[in-house]
């Protein structure tokens, strides 16, 4: 169980890195800045054993994103010893502000394709990724000026050659639903999955998942994971998805700097 838990992990790093415009990497730890005034893309992970001054490591994290004036979080590794971590960010200012259930499904076990007779999902390449953005741009109330950067870091991902694909449902030509697929050594992960408000409860969600998981299959993938949001656990429970752990992330609280 914690060799699959280590490879989830680690299909989130990957996606991170593929994103990310400068990387800091010392001591045993990596902080990812795609370059977007988010703080849900802005993270650091201890990769390896910490090498020198916990607190140390901390500050110099700090100052990597002081510098690019970046909000940021640090996610907890599932499979590591992180008390002493929690202790310290606690008595500076962090709390715990993301606990997200993350889920695994197998690929080995047989699911229904039925969902995809009824809808027109699509896998779009560069030429066309600016439909892609476009339902995540409502479904996650986004700003223009957001979902153009955003746009712009899975561009970047695809010059780096990171393993993306990018997933459309239309219905009567509008890009109305879309998700991205990361796959790697570690496995195969589904993330930015997002329907414009207009089209929720229609189907939509279920149908571009079923479409990743049948993709990632494909790819010779034995199991495909996502992190979502509580309110999120009826739809990938429906389809067959168990959850494995919860995401933990600390952040500064609110109204601290």
């Amino acid at each position: 169980m914690s060799d699959l838990i280590q490879n989830v992990h680690k299909t989130e790093e990957y996606f991170l890195w593929a994103l990310s415009k400068e990387i800091w990497e010392d001591r045993g730890v990596m902080a990812f800045a795609p370059a977007i005034r988010s703080p849900n893309l802005n993270f650091a992970l201890q990769t390896g054993d910490f090498e020198g001054d916990l607190k140390g490591i901390i500050q110099d994290v700090e100052m990597f994103y002081e510098r690019l004036h970046l909000p940021w979080g640090w996610i907890i590794n599932p499979i590591r010893d992180q008390s002493d971590l929690k202790i310290i960010f606690e008595r500076h200012g962090y709390a715990l502000i993301s606990n997200n259930p993350v889920f695994v499904r197998s690929l080995e076990d047989s699911f229904s394709e039925n969902v995809l007779k009824n809808f027109d999902v699509r896998e779009v390449t560069e030429g066309k990724i600016s439909e892609w953005i476009l339902p995540l741009k409502e479904a996650f109330e986004s700003t223009e000026t957001d979902a153009l950067l955003y746009l712009e870091t899975h561009l970047r991902a695809l010059k780096k050659k990171a393993n993306f694909r990018h997933f459309v449902l239309y219905i009567e030509g509008e890009p109305v639903s879309a998700a991205t697929l990361s796959y790697s050594k570690y496995g195969a992960r589904l993330d930015d999955l997002g329907t414009k408000p207009a089209w929720h409860r229609q189907g939509l969600g279920k149908a571009v998942t079923v479409y990743a998981m049948k993709f990632a299959k494909q790819l010779g993938y034995p199991w495909i994971c996502l992190e979502a949001s509580d309110q999120g656990t009826f739809l990938y429970e429906g389809l067959g998805f168990k959850a494995l752990y919860r995401n933990e992330i600390y952040g500064k609280k609110k109204g601290d700097k």
